[in-house]
C-alpha cells in the first residue's frame, strides 16, 4: 500500500511522459514490497501524486539551477520493505530516472526518500490496518 509523492519542476515532462514515469515508479515500488504491478488489488493501493514546482524555485546550494532533480517520496507500512529491498528499489528507480531525465554532470539526478509508517499508524474509512492486512489487500505472500 505505497504511497509515492514526486516533485519535478514544471515542465520536466509532457504529460504523456509524465504517465509513463509514474507507471514505472509505481510497478518498481510494487516489485520492491514484493506485490505483483499486475495485480488490480495492489494496482488499487498504489497512490501516486505528482507535483511540479514553478520554474525559479528550486535552490540547490543558493542557485537555481535549470534542471534541478526529481524528489520521489516513498511510504510504505512498516515491515513491507527491508534493507534489500530498499536498495534494490533506489537501483531500480536510478535507472527509471536517468531513462527519462538522463545523467547529470557531476551533481545528482534524484532523491529518492523512503519513509515507513509504524504498524497502527496506517489508516482509512475508519479502519487502522496492520502490516497483513495490507499484505492480503494487495495479494502478498506472507
Amino acid at each position: 500500500m505505497p504511497h509515492i509523492r514526486i516533485k519535478a519542476q514544471e515542465g520536466t515532462f509532457e504529460k504523456a511522459t509524465q504517465d509513463k514515469f509514474i507507471a514505472k515508479i509505481s510497478d518498481a515500488v510494487l516489485t520492491a514490497e514484493n506485490a505483483s504491478p499486475t495485480d488490480a488489488g495492489a494496482q488499487s493501493l498504489t497512490w501516486a501524486y505528482f507535483n511540479e514546482i514553478p520554474k525559479g524555485n528550486v535552490y540547490i546550494g543558493k542557485e537555481i539551477l535549470d534542471t534541478p532533480p526529481i524528489i520521489i517520496e516513498v511510504s510504505t507500512p512498516a515491515g513491507a520493505l527491508n534493507q534489500e529491498s530498499r536498495v534494490s528499489l533506489e537501483k531500480h528507480i536510478n535507472v527509471i530516472v536517468a531513462d527519462f531525465v538522463g545523467e547529470f554532470d557531476n551533481r545528482l539526478n534524484h532523491w529518492l526518500l523512503m519513509d515507513e509508517i509504524s504498524e497502527g499508524s496506517w489508516a482509512s474509512a475508519g479502519i487502522v490496518f496492520s502490516l497483513d492486512d495490507v499484505k492480503t489487500a494487495m495479494n502478498i505472500p506472507k
